[in-house]
């Protein structure tokens, strides 16, 4: 089934006569917002085997609301873009290529067919795609099988083309985002929220040496606990302590038990099972034992 969705993305080109790409979009939102309703009252191991077929759904509504951009198209990806940001789009493309290898390499997963990325000119028109309050700063967001990523002209304060390269490629969202989808696809959507940002993060830092360096972020107690990470880690105050967390925890995990656990718990994860059962399974510590371990690993650090 979700094989036939991918297709569909491949064969919508133009509009049928008398059905304009506008209605489509919003038919298959409709349709969205039906499917999630449904899935949100079906048992949760139902909703592991949905959750693939409602993401390719997601990413081909996002693909038909960007028909009037312009379009770049690589090897493995393709850009839409408003056509001021050529230039930026050609940047983002390129660095996508850049990582493309390392990435799928490490995690040993290569995408079927060209992954897509929606380029916005400001940090407005992305917190809109979102219904984000304008306060928020994300420069790149993954989400449902496309990635999202703020021009550089936005947010690079530099002029010179090789140096607006350098601070993109180096400190801009190409290797987190993508490293996004890695999981998202080999997990299916199962993962808890925090995962996912520690692995991008790690991902990241290994392939750019990229971290948060926000003094608020310090891994100082109080510390949030798994289970506010769990449960809450949007709504969380310190938002650049939960991510700083997050990686620890990744981190701790590759220190102690080898980046092959992490490959292992992912793998585990994409069978269904539970993060705590994953995390049994691979590195023999329930939830409660685990937050002790990594967390006094953290207060230890220097």
């Amino acid at each position: 089934m979700q094989s036939k969705v991918q297709d569909t993305v491949k064969n919508i080109s133009g509009p049928s006569p008398g059905l304009t790409r506008s209605r489509i979009a919003k038919i298959i939102a409709a349709v969205f917002v039906l499917l999630l309703s449904i899935l949100w009252r079906i048992p949760v191991g139902a909703k592991f085997y949905c959750y693939g077929t409602v993401r390719e759904l997601v990413k081909i509504h996002a693909i038909i609301s960007s028909w009037n951009m312009s379009k770049l198209t690589s090897e493995h990806f393709f850009v839409k873009y408003m056509p001021e940001d050529r230039l930026e789009a050609q940047l983002v493309l390129e660095t996508a290529e850049l990582f493309y290898q390392p990435v799928t390499e490490d995690f040993n997963c290569t995408p079927r067919g060209k992954i897509p990325i929606i380029l916005y000119s400001s940090r407005q028109e992305l917190n809109e795609s979102f219904g984000w309050e304008a306060s928020e700063s994300a420069m790149g967001v993954y989400w449902a099988g496309v990635i999202r990523v703020l021009s550089p002209k936005a947010w690079v304060d530099e002029t010179e083309a090789s140096r607006v390269k350098e601070v993109f490629v180096s400190s801009g969202p190409m290797a987190h985002e993508l490293t996004h989808l890695m999981v998202d696809y080999l997990t299916g959507g199962n993962y808890p929220r925090w995962f996912t940002e520690g692995v991008a993060q790690y991902e990241e830092y290994k392939l750019t040496g990229f971290t948060f360096s926000d003094a608020t972020g310090s891994l100082k107690p109080p510390l949030y606990s798994i289970q506010e990470l769990n449960l809450d880690f949007d709504q969380l105050p310190n938002q650049t302590r939960a991510y700083s967390q997050s990686f620890a925890a990744v981190q701790y995990i590759v220190n102690h038990y080898g980046e092959a656990a992490l490959d292992h718990m992912i793998k585990e994860l994409g069978l269904g099972h539970s993060f705590s059962q994953a995390m049994e399974k691979v590195l023999h510590l329930n939830e409660i034992q685990f937050e002790a371990c990594w967390q006094e690993w953290v207060l230890n650090l220097k």
